[in-house]
């Protein structure tokens, strides 16, 4: 009997799973597909609080991390196929940019992995590190089809998770289909707020590019507002900019024609 399709989604903190695929992660468990969902950081910056001390940011992570652990469960995702790793929030891309000395956070102004449920506990902050950790991950679960961030994203680390894992996976030798997402984009998607009826298209400036749009059923789309309401913590400053992203519908620019067909 042939294996089931391996779906993996890296997300550069928690909640962009959910944003940018929310509604396929829904679609690939209900074909049976072994999904498992990659958190590059837990989220643990916040520069409106910048000058609060170390304990708050590792609070913060933690209680992202459980809003991510109960926002995929929504969505039907057990909780051993979510892989917390613990990288530098608002750091992923001076580590790209390193000489492959330690970035320490400087949030929570740790010098590796501080947290003990992390694939790798006290793993450097090191651009070593973090390809060793991806290409471990992707030797071993062998996705078919990866979600990873735009290249052409605007936030820091989503752009720079987007390098690290294409380098990765050169390294791994390993060619699954690339399902890119978009995030942070001049102000995209427009209009602002919750439109729930307005269907994602992608941004002018990128249209000419290849993009595959997945119609979400009722109840898909029902249960991706549920578990976009799990992130209290970012609901508080951010209510609107993610409820942008509750449409009819997820978009995704592909590079590859072989791999999981949804």
């Amino acid at each position: 009997m042939p294996r089931s399709p391996r779906v993996l989604v890296l997300a550069p903190h928690p909640d962009d799973e959910v944003l940018a695929a929310g509604g396929a992660i829904q679609e690939h468990l209900r074909k049976k597909h072994a999904v498992k969902v990659v958190l590059v950081t837990l989220g643990d910056g916040q520069r409106r609080g910048v000058l609060l001390p170390r304990r708050h940011f590792l609070r913060l992570g933690e209680r992202r991390y459980r809003e991510s652990l109960a926002a995929l469960e929504l969505l039907g995702l057990r909780r051993d196929r979510i892989i917390a790793l613990g990288y530098p929030d608002r750091g992923l891309a001076q580590l790209w940019r390193s000489d492959g000395s330690v970035c320490p956070s400087r949030f929570t102004k740790a010098c590796a992995v501080p947290y003990e449920f992390a694939r790798t506990p006290r793993a450097p902050y090191t651009k070593a590190a973090l390809l060793s950790e991806l290409q471990e991950i992707f030797s071993h679960e062998r996705p078919d089809l990866i979600y990873l961030p735009h290249p052409r994203d605007r936030h820091p680390d989503h752009h720079a998770l987007s390098l690290f894992a294409e380098a990765a996976l050169h390294e791994s030798a390993l060619r699954p289909q690339r399902r890119y997402y978009l995030i942070h984009y001049a102000g995209w998607p427009r209009p602002a707020g919750h439109h729930p009826h307005r269907a994602l298209t992608p941004p002018p400036s990128l249209s000419t590019q290849s993009w595959l749009s997945l119609e979400l059923r009722p109840d898909q789309r029902a249960r991706k507002c549920e578990a976009i309401a799990c992130y209290r913590s970012q609901l508080k400053y951010f209510e609107e900019n993610l409820f942008r992203f509750a449409r009819p519908n997820e978009i995704f620019a592909c590079a590859a024609t072989l791999g999981v067909v949804l």
